[in-house]
């Protein structure tokens, strides 16, 4: 069961990162539509990109990587740095369907960071998550880099 888990969550973030780098290069790409028809399959193409392929992906994503995290056990400090990258990536995924949203009501040039901005914020994330888990660091490593109060219980204060 944990093994189709990982291949399941395996997929579901190699769909998920294609999306992250696929949809701002169409993004970036929507100011050369100078036809209608044009438009309407830019926005046809990035609407069922964002709803059908790169949301699912995710929630496939992220629902396998929880039922691991529980099933498996795995509760290591690398793997708080991992989800909190994770986190921005649910961000990026979030900012670039705002951007698909406003495609369709705004020039580009009323944009302000532009969709390769969203590019460039995914991809170091994805790196940082891609190598955390080939590298599963040890507690002393992150503890240099994550604060004292992440690896301690909290006090319960009566």
């Amino acid at each position: 069961m944990i093994a189709g888990l990982k291949a399941l969550h395996i997929a579901g973030l190699v769909c998920w990162c294609a999306a992250l780098i696929g949809l701002p290069l169409l993004l970036h790409r929507h100011g050369g539509r100078r036809t209608q028809r044009g438009f309407a399959e830019y926005r046809l193409v990035t609407h069922i990109g964002y709803i059908a392929f790169a949301t699912p992906a995710a929630l496939v994503t992220i629902a396998a990587g929880t039922a691991l995290v529980l099933l498996a056990g795995v509760f290591e400090p690398w793997l708080l740095v991992k989800l909190a990258a994770v986190a921005g990536m649910v961000l990026v995924h979030v900012w670039l369907g705002h951007m698909i949203q406003r495609s369709g009501e705004e020039r580009r040039s009323d944009w302000h960071g532009g969709p390769l901005a969203g590019l460039a914020l995914a991809v170091p994330l994805m790196a940082l998550v891609l190598g955390l888990v080939l590298v599963k660091p040890d507690a002393g490593l992150l503890a240099r880099l994550v604060p004292d109060q992440f690896f301690a219980p909290r006090a319960v204060s009566p």
